[in-house]
């Protein structure tokens, strides 16, 4: 059980189900809207189903969508950035092996 919560300590992991879970409430709300919407015959009782429930809801899916990406680019960028960090760290270890003369 242990193991459980220490994985959902893990930021990544929480950020993502944090954001689709709020993506899948958009959903809800989409197909709420709709429900709310279909029975009536007139366009303007339908009106407001469609700004308070389905234009919300598509928002919510979007800005979703959109943060997930944003996310996982900037994770990907901080693991570029430690193998670069990486890099220069041993490039540096060689050239002042190579400058003192000694065999690794």
């Amino acid at each position: 059980m242990n193991e459980i919560w220490a994985r959902f300590r893990d930021p990544w992991l929480t950020t993502v189900l944090t954001l689709i879970v709020a993506g899948t409430v958009g959903a809800g709300m989409i197909v709420a809207g709709y429900r709310g919407a279909a029975p009536e015959l007139l366009v303007p009782f339908q009106v407001p189903f469609l700004f308070s429930a389905s234009l919300a809801g598509l928002c919510l899916v979007g800005v979703s969508c959109v943060l997930v990406a944003v996310h996982l680019e900037r994770v990907e960028a901080a693991e570029e950035r430690g193998a670069l960090s990486e890099l220069q760290r041993e490039a540096l270890r060689l050239l002042a092996l190579a400058q003192s003369g000694e065999p690794d």
